[in-house]
């Protein structure tokens, strides 16, 4: 590890540190001196179990990635990952007491040092983000990346590099370019990885070449292997939706499954508590907006409030998804296409509906049923999945979980009239690295930027 890195990795860990210890140190006091029923001499044992505290709380921070160094300073992300790992250690804390400890500790104050604890790491890691960022404006601490190879992944990579989200940041060459320099960058002449290596003093060593320099490609990543002070990673030739797809092994053979789209039982489970319960609350909280709704749909055009359509969800199965009404009932509707922008059969109520997703709110009810998820795929006629199925390799993949109300394609834009491979591989992303966590991310983008939709026609 360079020493530059060392010196981030240190300061990280020790005011990680401090913040925690500050957390339950807090929480001990407000509960023992200043909310009423805390006895004083409670807080010496309290004291005792701060280093349990401190040791619990700096292993899921290492182990969710809190400390490795991350090219894309992302606070979102970052967030997540500092609230999970709070909750993880908390819940071990909780265990720990609850059967090794024979002497009982303040409930309220372990949650408030909770609490305390994702507060302080959120500030102190912003303050740290921010800090690091000026210096990379002053240039220190810039990470110095080396290219190896050629072809369309690496020249993607590269462009990547210069998004605003990715800062301190210093391409030192390109090695082994083969007459396909990127850019401006310094390319290198050298014999050998480790010379254009020694040259040029990297921090990440990446390496790529096209499919069909295979040979090109397995020599580079040997001579790759044998760096020991920098960091060496590789662009496999594979789809985005592969992401999060793990690697096993059978009998020391190397195992990449295709089709791993899947969710676990028990995370069925629980997303299935959490849709029941939110819907069910949602519905009694939205009676009144419902009821609105029906009525603007009853006295605008003749016809029924609830629109019922065929879909297909979880394993292929076809049930009847509910909507608000937003066409006209005297014009045939299209099975094989879908609505496009100035449909004449949309009404004046069922535009606005339409492009505020309110004519969605029904659906509630799909999934208090269970025919449908809050968060999941968007659902498809039976006729356009079929169709579908035979032109679009993995498109069947989506059904391996139930269909959503919401999802991750639709709040990054990929629904209506717009690329159905984009959708696809936002789907099966999704799939492959669900978590409640994220479905909370993708609820919470929903109403930020997932209600109103310019390609919702």
């Amino acid at each position: 590890m360079k020493s530059s890195n060392r010196t981030l990795l240190a300061l990280k860990v020790f005011l990680d540190s401090l913040m925690i210890l500050l957390s339950w140190l807090l929480a001990g006091y407000l509960r023992f001196y200043v909310i009423p029923g805390g006895m004083s001499n409670d807080f010496f044992i309290f004291l005792r179990i701060s280093i349990l505290v401190l040791a619990y709380t700096l292993f899921f921070l290492s182990k969710n990635g809190l400390y490795e160094e991350d090219l894309e300073h992302s606070w979102r992300k970052q967030t997540s990952k500092l609230v999970f790992s709070s909750f993880e250690g908390f819940l071990l804390l909780v265990i720990t007491l609850y059967f090794l400890f024979p002497q009982k500790v303040s409930r309220l104050s372990i949650a408030l040092h909770f609490f305390l604890l994702v507060a302080l790491l959120v500030t102190e890691r912003t303050i740290v983000s921010s800090y690091i960022k000026s210096c990379y404006r002053k240039g220190k601490y810039s990470r110095r990346i080396l290219l190896v190879g050629f072809g369309e992944s690496l020249l993607q990579y590269e462009k990547a590099l210069h998004s605003t989200r990715v800062q301190g940041i210093k391409l030192v060459g390109q090695y082994d370019a083969q007459g396909s320099p990127i850019g401006g960058i310094k390319q290198l002449k050298n014999v050998t990885l480790r010379e254009a290596v020694q040259e040029t003093f990297p921090d990440l060593v990446v390496i790529s070449y096209p499919p069909e320099e295979h040979t090109r490609e397995k020599a580079a990543v040997a001579e790759g292997l044998d760096l020991l002070n920098e960091k060496v990673i590789m662009l496999p030739h594979l789809p985005e939706s592969h992401i999060g797809t793990n690697i096993s092994d059978f009998r020391w053979i190397p195992i990449l499954t295709l089709n791993a789209a899947e969710i676990n039982v028990f995370g069925r489970i629980s997303k299935r508590v959490f849709d029941v319960l939110s819907c069910t609350v949602g519905v009694i909280l939205i009676s009144p907006l419902l009821a609105i709704i029906a009525l603007l749909i009853k006295l605008s055009s003749p016809g029924p409030v609830i629109f019922k359509q065929q879909r297909v969800t979880r394993d292929e199965k076809i049930f009847t998804m509910y909507k608000f009404r937003s066409m006209r009932n005297d014009i045939p509707e299209d099975n094989t296409h879908w609505t496009e922008e100035n449909d004449p059969r949309v009404t004046e109520i069922g535009r606005f509906l339409r492009k505020t997703s309110l004519d969605e709110l029904p659906q509630l009810f799909n999934v208090i049923g269970g025919s449908m998820s809050l968060i999941g795929p968007r659902p498809e006629r039976p006729a356009l999945v079929e169709r579908f199925n035979k032109e679009i390799p993995g498109y069947r993949m989506r059904h391996r979980v139930k269909s959503g109300i919401s999802g991750w394609a639709q709040v990054n834009g990929w629904r209506g009239n717009t690329s159905l491979e984009r959708r696809i591989e936002f789907d099966l992303y999704y799939i492959r690295n669900w978590n409640m966590i994220f479905d909370f991310k993708i609820i919470l983008f929903t109403f930020f930027r997932g209600f109103v939709n310019e390609n919702a026609y």
